[in-house]
């Protein structure tokens, strides 16, 4: 027989995902998941399945998974984003996505960072995970991520967020949240794809790029393709006023440069896969810690990416799936030594990774693997000029290697559907650490419901354990209800209680006294609250409307986050978010989207002064408007012309730190007006 249907659908998914325009991506997003599509199918197979898939609106999902399930019968709470819902919505990057998503907003972090929220935590420092076509995309000193203006959306064919720990499959960056993003890729097309974008703020440049996209499907060499993309970038955060907390102020106009560079290539053939991807993002910022600079200073973020994978089947219930990955970069790059920020290292990992997936029965799936990777940190720059300083205090060089082993049991029985998993690892430097999972399912009809409990970690990166004192993983443990009622014909409302522990959370400390930093483990942090989501579709367009709700829950300790007098709130994250977007088509090639996002309340927390008060502002609840409009085969089959404006209202949007470091709020999301053009050559509208 083979997997089942839910263990092992890997046709089925396929056809799903390109009737969604959802595609599979480069090595399916974390090809250590991947479905083998088989031996071809006939013109009938293939008509008879479509037929019959086309009755099927849901989404399959595989990243909260070994296994490929339904969205709604996946082990986890996720949100799944399609390429048309991203073009239609005219989102400009990863920030635009997320923002829709429940439970996601933003923070600033030093060096005018700004990384992810979630559920109230500040989830910047190795808690959210961002994945790439299976490449793992946070940097490996901090552990962070870069968010505005990213990467460039148009080669995006799929997103899918896991709205909570992920630890088990993905380790000691996923303790809070997965974000996986699925690129253009291989999809078995030939095509070329080119996209321009202009941008203009109020009162400066906004964002502008082109990218340029190309796919090779050779049909003299059965299984063999490839693949090429490069965009270039330019903009800007945005062009408001910054004011700190010390009563200056500075134009982030032409100082808040957000530059990126992404260049991907990839060659497969059949289960042999190669794939690269490069990125950099070059910025300037007018604060670096807490005050306003007498000059923008400069931060730079690079990295290359490089993975080999195969696939191998002994039998029809046996699959092996082979990875290697090796990764270099920098990152918050400062080169200038006369430059009070420099600040100059090194990362690289070469991780190995080997999953063997058994269907003993068609209604259980059993799948183990190995997983082992070794981590360089590298000074390339002279220690004690500027931020520069050693590793671990007098090392130039630090190596630290990691073992993990993880194992999952999927039974799809009448009684429930119930997932258990758990992942050991053995760190050299910190120990071990070990997180199980277990997940119920169960239907009735249009009901679906989901029980989870997860234990997740976070493992302190290259630079934590360097300024640590005596760091080690910090650990959480995350209860989570969700149902699913699907009202009609195009229509579903979900509904999610979650409750959030973390132990000994990672704390960054700075000691005025002796001029010293340190990271430590310090108390415990926890959240609760609901999340709901309800979507409809139809022949007109679709629409979606969301809400998040989280308050401090169980014991909270950590003052580092807590606002002084609000006991219910966190800094710096909204209690409360409300959104609304849609797609309407005007015309069979016209369509207009709007999309609304209500944030509730804030609070921005200053430093310490010399008495321990610290101030805190106040920042008002804000309402977000953007309008897109979008025109399709203008002209010509494949050409494609959008316009938005981003911010409609010119609210005074800001981001606040989501700890009491002393950084003002930055202004993001600042209005902007955009023309998108594109067009998709695909050489099969010749034979039409």
């Amino acid at each position: 027989m083979g997997f089942t249907r839910r263990c092992w659908s890997g046709r089925r998914v396929g056809v799903l995902l390109a009737l969604l325009g959802a595609g599979t991506g480069w090595a399916q997003g974390e090809p250590e998941q991947g479905i083998d599509p088989g031996p071809p199918e006939t013109p009938s197979q293939q008509e008879a399945r479509v037929e019959a898939l086309e009755d099927e609106p849901e989404v399959h999902s595989q990243v909260a998974s070994f296994a490929i399930t339904k969205l709604h019968d996946s082990p986890a709470v996720v949100t799944a984003v399609t390429a048309d819902e991203i073009r239609a919505s005219g989102a400009r990057d990863l920030m635009d996505v997320l923002l829709l998503v429940p439970g996601f907003f933003f923070g600033v972090d030093v060096s005018g960072v700004v990384g992810p929220g979630f559920r109230g935590l500040w989830g910047q420092e190795g808690k959210v995970l961002l994945i790439i076509d299976g490449k793992e995309m946070n940097e490996q000193l901090y552990s962070t991520m870069q968010l505005g203006h990213e990467f460039p959306v148009e080669l995006i064919e799929r997103i899918e967020v896991v709205r909570g720990p992920g630890s088990v499959i993905y380790g000691g960056n996923a303790e809070l949240a997965v974000i996986n993003v699925i690129t253009r890729g291989i999809q078995g097309s030939t095509d070329v794809l080119a996209v321009g974008t202009y941008g203009q703020l109020s009162h400066g440049n906004g964002r502008r790029s082109l990218t340029l996209s190309g796919r090779k499907v050779f049909e003299s060499v059965p299984g063999l393709s490839a693949f090429a993309s490069a965009s270039l970038g330019q903009g800007q955060r945005s062009d408001a006023i910054f004011d700190d907390f010390y009563g200056d102020s500075a134009s982030m106009n032409g100082a808040s440069r957000l530059d990126p560079t992404v260049v991907q290539a990839g060659v497969g053939f059949r289960d042999l896969q190669l794939s690269l991807l490069y990125q950099r993002q070059d910025t300037t910022t007018v604060v670096s810690v807490d005050e306003v600079l007498p000059t923008p200073a400069n931060t730079d973020f690079e990295s290359f990416h490089a993975e080999l994978s195969d696939r191998f089947r002994p039998t029809d219930r046996i699959e092996i799936i082979p990875r290697l990955n090796l990764t270099l970069g920098e990152s918050y790059r400062d080169s200038d030594e006369t430059s009070d920020f420099f600040y100059d290292k090194s990362y690289r990992r070469l991780r190995g990774r080997a999953l063997a997936r058994w269907a003993a029965f068609d209604f259980l799936q059993l799948t183990g693997g190995l997983d082992l990777a070794f981590d360089q940190g590298k000074l390339l720059g002279p220690a004690g000029v500027g931020q520069q300083e050693p590793f671990n205090g007098d090392q130039d060089v630090v190596s630290y290697r990691n073992f993990a082993g993880f194992v999952e049991v999927y039974s799809d029985n009448p009684i429930a559907t119930v997932v258990a998993g758990a992942r050991f690892e053995d760190h050299s430097f910190f120990g071990s650490s070990f997180v199980p999972r277990l997940v119920l399912l169960k239907s009735f009809g249009p009901v679906s419901g989901k029980a989870l409990y997860s234990r997740a970690f976070r493992a302190p990166g290259i630079e934590n354990i360097s300024l640590g004192d005596d760091v080690r993983p910090e650990r959480t443990t995350v209860y989570e209800l969700e149902a699913t009622v699907r009202l009609g014909e195009g229509q579903t409302v979900s509904a999610n209680a979650f409750d959030v522990g973390v132990t000994d959370p990672i704390i960054y400390s700075y000691d005025t006294d002796t001029d010293s930093e340190a990271y430590r483990n310090l108390g415990r942090l926890g959240s609760r609250g609901v999340e709901l989501d309800y979507r409809v579709r139809g022949p007109w367009g679709r629409a979606q409307v969301g809400y998040s709700f989280y308050r401090p829950g169980g014991r909270n300790d950590v003052e580092d986050y807590l606002v002084p007098g609000q006991p219910k709130a966190f800094t710096g994250l909204p209690t409360h978010k409300a959104t609304l977007t849609g797609t309407a088509k005007i015309l069979p090639w016209l369509s207009i989207s709007p999309t609304a996002v209500l944030v509730g309340q804030r609070f921005a927390v200053g430093a310490p002064d010399d008495e321990g008060v610290s101030e805190v502002q106040t920042l008002s609840p804000r309402l977000l408007l953007n309008l897109f409009v979008r025109a399709e085969n203008v002209g010509t089959k494949g050409l494609e012309i959008g316009a938005g404006v981003y911010n409609l209202l010119g609210s005074d949007f800001r981001v606040a730190q989501p700890y009491n470091g002393g950084h003002a709020p930055l202004p993001v999301f600042t209005r902007e007006f955009m023309l998108r053009l594109t067009y998709l050559f695909e050489p099969a509208y010749d034979d039409e």
